[in-house]
């Protein structure tokens, strides 16, 4: 995880996990409470990881005053797609090269017969409110998220596909030097 506090830029990079999303929230709230109205630049590069610390940053990029303007970079996979889809729409984008993936939510539980169906409950819960956030801040459709989420395995797709999809405002083209 690298910060680049003068220019606002924040890079998640890595497991989506307690310690890395710990470390980009802290660093988003202080650039907030530094300049409640200037953007955050929010660079992603992950292959996913925890949904708990996915809701937790993405609670924490709709919560704070100033807009967050999502970068996806190289790999954009499971978690990370929620958090790319959060940034302030028009501002989420997306290199050339960078493939996205989106799968439905992997879980393992082992216990007694009630522990299971309480873990497959809250789990079936989660699964839901991914899908719901995913309408509400791309252009595709309940439909188009549940028959991405029921295909049961991960799904890639291109930068113009997350486009498309409106997971991404638009693609970054690299500057001649």
């Amino acid at each position: 995880m690298a910060i680049q506090l003068t220019e606002r830029i924040v890079y998640l990079a890595g497991e989506v996990n307690e310690q890395s999303i710990a470390h980009v929230t802290a660093t988003i709230i202080a650039l907030a409470n530094m300049d409640k109205v200037s953007p955050i630049k929010l660079i992603i590069s992950t292959y996913g990881g925890s949904v708990d610390e996915m809701f937790s940053l993405y609670d924490i990029i709709k919560y704070i005053p100033c807009p967050v303007h999502t970068i996806a970079l190289g790999k954009v996979m499971s978690a990370g797609v929620l958090l790319v889809a959060a940034g302030q729409k028009g501002n989420r984008l997306i290199g050339r090269s960078t493939r996205l993936m989106i799968h439905p939510m992997t879980a393992g539980q082992e216990g007694t017969v009630f522990q299971m169906k309480n873990e497959l409950s809250e789990f079936a819960r989660m699964q839901t409110l991914m899908e719901e956030l995913l309408v509400s801040n791309t252009k595709m459709t309940k439909v188009q998220v549940a028959s991405l989420m029921k295909k049961g395995h991960d799904t890639f797709l291109t930068a113009k596909e997350a486009v498309k999809l409106g997971i991404v405002d638009a693609i970054f083209e690299t500057r001649e030097k």
